[in-house]
């Protein structure tokens, strides 16, 4: 069977198999293909059955990307001293969001735009300083800088700025979407808005 053959015949089974598993179309897409780029380069005169051995993969690579997104959820609580919630991660009546919340209102007020999506994209998302020079046009001492301050200003006890309604209702929203579904886009525009928006109000 070709490789054409092979897509055809199975994507749509792989597909609902990630889909299933993630609940979420970007993440099950990807998953498939990434699946199908490492099925192309074994051995496939050691595979018995193809249509187990992707299906088994697919399942494989969805686990794994859960444990990768469990383990930022843990990072950024235990990053801004909230490591009395990783262990109510097990609890049946955690509330994942409401703690994303109190954990947002900390960083709302105490970082600088600028600062939060640097600590964020470093420190949750595992950016390294050129992805994040790159995302956010910021030289690389820049982004170490913005990054050290960050970590200065989340040990003091008050915070700098007011809250404003939208703004934490939107960063909530697209930070639990980035942490639960891998959908990081919406969230890297809402930093990069937030940077944007008090340059503006500088001007």
């Amino acid at each position: 069977m070709s490789q054409e053959e092979t897509i055809s015949l199975y994507q749509p089974l792989l597909y609902a198999v990630a889909y299933n598993i993630l609940g979420s179309v970007a993440d099950a897409e990807d998953i498939v293909q990434d699946t199908f780029l490492k099925w192309f380069r074994v051995d496939h005169k050691k595979i018995e059955n193809s249509k187990a051995y992707l299906v088994k993969s697919v399942k494989n690579a969805c686990i794994n990307h859960i444990n990768v997104l469990k383990r930022r959820k843990e990072v950024f609580f235990e990053t801004v001293d909230f490591s009395q919630f990783i262990g109510k991660l097990e609890m049946p009546n955690f509330d994942l969001k409401n703690e994303i919340n109190q954990a947002a209102s900390i960083l709302l007020k105490k970082l600088e735009p600028s600062e939060r999506a640097v600590f964020l994209l470093k420190e949750v998302f595992d950016f390294d300083y050129n992805d994040l020079t790159e995302v956010l046009d910021k030289t690389k001492e820049n982004c170490r800088q913005l990054l050290s301050r960050a970590k200065d200003k989340l040990k003091q006890e008050k915070g700098r700025f007011n809250l404003n309604k939208d703004t934490h209702s939107q960063f909530i929203d697209n930070f639990y979407s980035a942490t639960s579904f891998g959908e990081i886009g919406n969230f890297i525009e809402g930093l990069k808005k937030d940077i944007s928006d008090k340059v503006a109000l500088k001007k």
